[in-house]
């Protein structure tokens, strides 16, 4: 039960991640969600419009299920970022940093900010500071806008050949030859560009990225390192079978590059560094079966993987009482009590980590959980209201709004959490679909149809 406020959004589910992203995005299964204009010569290329192009792809990404949603872990992937970017003058984009449902190695950057991390780079890389050189990478390509560049200079493109170029780079991990099919069969072969940065840019992106490493504290050595793990994973080949070395190629000279840079700005790396907690919440989110090794706190995910609750609590009391500020033990600790049917305590372990970190959307989240399941509505309401407020985006907050909704008899504002719901995870027509049920809806009050009104007209535009 650890922490399983996603399993009940029926999102799609997947056998192959890449196979499923080309299967639902390049046939068309999954409606978009606006009409972009393409991207000639001669346009005006602008913030507004890189950001709509990348909402788009990531948009329909979410909607068959390839990111990853789990709250603990989007919030440290989000954490990792925004650390980043507080050294960055003048941002003009929202960054959103999320988790690949893909085994293989590789992390990308879409328009507009939208940089993904496959679940399988998170498990090669060692510390957050490796994994941070990567995002920090990904951020300097965004800023310096080096895939608008390749854009550009590749001619006329819209969201189905970002789709599809995207589409093909992913496939790519799973079957070479069905990737290439993808790239080369639907878009010209000048526009391949698009995905393949020059040296140049390459060097660029590191020399910003060190920047803003050091500039967050990390330590910049990670950057190096992870280069290292890239070599040592490609093997005698230029490339081997890392996708990621095909899109961001690791020379000899860059990484000498990166050396003396990083001499110049070492960064302490002196923050508390929960990366093992974080990659072992991973396997246990990402798994259908654990081996019974590893840190003691991958050993108690297994445990209760395995149904063995009794065994896990044994193990996740020692880490809690040992440590009760942090988080990850918390949370496991007070879910598995509610394994084992001890909801009082359970809900005492989530208050009193609440008393340390107040309003934080993971604890409030568990406890919002725990009170709708033991049948007290209204005082989960109360927190999924603040958290509405706080939260503006965060999907699950919704769908815990349409539950709570429903079981105290009011339907509109199920059908207005639904919606929210719907339109945060990608699927407008369905969220479209209920705002036109809200406004017919006997038990709407005159401010509830008003706001599905303006909700709807905005989807519209």
């Amino acid at each position: 039960m650890l922490l399983r406020f996603c399993q009940s959004c029926h999102l799609r589910r997947w056998m192959r991640p890449a196979v499923a992203l080309v299967l639902a995005l390049v046939t068309g299964m999954v409606p978009a969600t606006s009409e972009l204009p393409s991207l000639g010569e001669n346009s005006a290329f602008n913030i507004a419009r890189e950001t709509r192009l990348g909402a788009s792809v990531y948009d329909r990404i979410l909607a068959v299920g390839l990111v990853e949603t789990n709250p603990i872990l989007d919030r440290y992937i989000n954490d990792l970022g925004h650390r980043l970017l507080a050294g960055l003058d003048m941002r003009l984009r929202d960054y959103r940093f999320f988790i690949m449902r893909d085994d293989s190695v590789n992390a990308f950057a879409l328009p507009g900010g939208f940089i993904g991390v496959n679940r399988g780079l998170i498990a090669e890389a060692q510390t957050q500071h490796q994994l941070a050189s990567v995002m920090a990478h990904e951020i300097a390509h965004v800023r310096l806008m080096h895939g608008i560049d390749q854009m550009k200079k590749s001619g006329e493109v819209n969201t189905a050949t970002i789709l599809t170029m995207l589409a093909g780079l992913l496939l790519g991990t799973v079957d070479s030859q069905a990737g290439s099919a993808v790239l080369f069969g639907g878009v010209a072969a000048g526009q391949q560009a698009m995905v393949n940065f020059t040296r140049e840019n390459e060097y660029e992106a590191d020399r910003i990225g060190i920047e803003l490493m050091h500039d967050a504290n990390f330590d910049t050595n990670g950057m190096v390192e992870f280069f290292t793990i890239m070599t040592r994973l490609a093997g005698s080949s230029e490339f081997g079978d890392i996708e990621y070395l095909r899109t961001h190629p690791i020379g000899s000279n860059r990484v000498a590059e990166a050396i003396a840079r990083v001499r110049n700005k070492p960064g302490s790396g002196d923050q508390v560094d929960h990366y093992a907690l974080f990659k072992d919440y991973l396997v246990y989110v990402s798994s259908s079966q654990m081996a019974n090794q590893g840190s003691q706190y991958l050993r108690a995910l297994a445990a209760i993987k395995a149904r063995a609750y009794q065994q896990a609590d044994t193990m996740l009391e020692t880490l809690y009482l040992a440590n009760n500020e942090n988080v990850w033990y918390g949370v496991a600790y007070a879910e598995n009590l509610e394994n084992l049917g001890r909801d009082e305590d359970a809900e005492e372990v989530y208050r009193r980590l609440l008393d340390i970190f107040p309003g934080d959307y993971v604890l409030s989240m568990g406890l919002l959980r725990l009170l709708k399941r033991t049948g007290h509505s209204q005082a989960a309401l109360d927190i999924a209201r603040r958290l509405e407020i706080e939260y503006p985006l965060e999907q699950e907050v919704y769908f815990a709004l349409s539950e709570i909704y429903k079981s105290l008899g009011k339907p509109a504002l199920q059908l207005m959490a639904e919606a929210e719901f719907h339109q945060l995870n990608g699927n407008t027509r369905q969220s479209i679909r209920l705002y036109d049920q809200v406004l017919v809806s006997s038990d709407a009050d005159p401010t509830t149809i008003s706001k599905a009104r303006e909700k709807r007209l905005q989807l519209l535009e």
